[in-house]
């Protein structure tokens, strides 16, 4: 990790940065998502899918990870918030932030799993999964905030990378 990585983590490590780049990004300036209703989260995403975990984990580290809570409707309601800050154009950015999402999903629904093997209380279909059909997950939007000095030419989007044409897999 370079000098300017550490740099840009730090700057918009801070709430009211955080806050205006959501806010800019997704409302156009409008200052919605508010610096107080942020509080920060372990960047480390580690994945043990489908196993035991010795061949299979997967570890990364999002460059700046925040839970928004606000109150809507005397109801608490929660989104998760992740930054990449990129420097340098990185031609593989959506299935980066993909995987990191992911495995935040995958995430939350171990830790449901988890209560319901310790209150014994599921059957059926749900007692495979762990996951009840009305468990919810908390949605979680990644931006990517690019401070390079050349013009973005990567895709936007994972739609953007896909072929129908036989490429060397």
């Amino acid at each position: 990790m370079g000098r300017a990585d550490d740099i840009t983590k730090e700057y918009v490590r801070r709430n009211y940065i955080f806050a205006d780049l959501f806010n800019f990004f997704l409302y156009n300036g409008e200052e919605v998502i508010k610096p107080e209703h942020l509080r920060e989260m372990d960047i480390t995403e580690i994945a043990l899918p489908f196993g035991n975990g010795k061949d299979l984990s997967v570890q990364k580290l999002r460059d700046v990870l925040k839970i928004l809570q606000v109150m809507k409707d005397d109801e608490a309601i929660f989104v998760l918030l992740g930054t990449e800050l990129q420097t340098d154009i990185h031609y593989a950015m959506p299935p980066k932030n993909m995987l990191y999402d992911a495995i935040k999903y995958v995430e939350q629904v171990s830790t449901i799993a988890r209560v319901h093997k310790e209150k014994r209380d599921l059957s059926g279909d749900a007692f495979l999964s762990g996951f009840e059909k009305t468990d919810k997950l908390i949605p979680i939007i990644t931006l990517v905030v690019y401070f390079g000095s050349r013009k973005w030419d990567g895709p936007l989007s994972l739609h953007e990378m896909f072929t129908t044409k036989n490429t060397a897999l």
